[in-house]
C-alpha cells in the first residue's frame, strides 16, 4: 500500500507559508557531499579451495576420500559407528535451494569445528527424473565443496541409507 500524505489544513498551510517568508535556498557551494557508506565489514565466508577426491561405489551407494584418509576411517563412516554431530534434512527443496543450504551448513558447521555431520536428502522417490537433489548434494561434495570435505559415504540403512550422506568434515586450518 502506497503511504499517503497527511492532509494540511489551510491555516496550517498558511502558517509555514508566513514561516518560511524570505527563506533562500542555499548556495550549492555552501552544500556539503555525503559520502557513501563504507563497505560492509562483513566477509562472505567462502569454501576452501577444491580437492581431488577419490570416489567409489555405483549409482545407489556410495564413498569418496580426499588423499590421506585411510579405509579404516571411512568403513567407520559408512557403518555409521561416527557421532553425527548435526542434521540437515533437505526433505522437498528444490535443487538450488538444497545447495544453498548444504553450502550455508557446510560452512558453518566447519567454522564450528565439527567433525561429522549427516545430509538426509531424499531418494528421489517423488521426482521424476531419478534423486536430482541427491546428484546435486554428490556433485558439491566433490566439487565446489570438496575443500571442506575429508569424506563421505552414503548413510547406514538406520540413518536414512541411501537418501542420506554421513560426511565428515575437514578440522579448521
Amino acid at each position: 500500500m502506497k503511504s499517503r500524505r497527511p492532509v494540511v489544513s489551510p491555516e496550517d498551510q498558511a502558517l509555514f507559508l508566513a514561516a518560511v517568508d524570505g527563506a533562500q535556498p542555499l548556495e550549492t557551494r555552501d552544500r556539503l557531499p555525503i559520502p557513501p557508506p563504507p563497505p560492509s565489514p562483513v566477509r562472505v565466508a567462502e569454501p576452501p579451495p577444491q580437492v581431488e577426491l577419490v570416489v567409489e561405489g555405483d549409482s545407489k551407494r556410495y564413498t569418496a576420500r580426499a588423499p590421506g584418509v585411510s579405509r579404516t576411517q571411512l568403513s567407520e563412516l559408512r557403518a555409521g559407528k561416527l557421532h553425527t554431530e548435526a542434521t540437515l534434512d533437505l526433505h522437498g527443496q528444490t535443487v538450488e535451494l538444497g545447495r544453498q543450504q548444504l553450502r550455508e551448513f557446510l560452512l558453518a558447521h566447519h567454522k564450528l569445528g565439527r567433525r561429522c555431520v549427516l545430509v538426509v536428502h531424499g531418494r528421489g522417490t517423488h521426482s521424476e527424473h531419478g534423486a536430482p537433489l541427491r546428484e546435486a548434494v554428490f556433485a558439491d561434495l566433490i566439487g565446489p565443496l570438496s575443500g571442506l570435505v575429508h569424506a563421505f559415504a552414503t548413510a547406514a540403512p538406520s540413518h536414512g541409507g541411501e537418501g542420506a550422506t554421513y560426511i565428515l568434515l575437514r578440522g579448521p586450518r
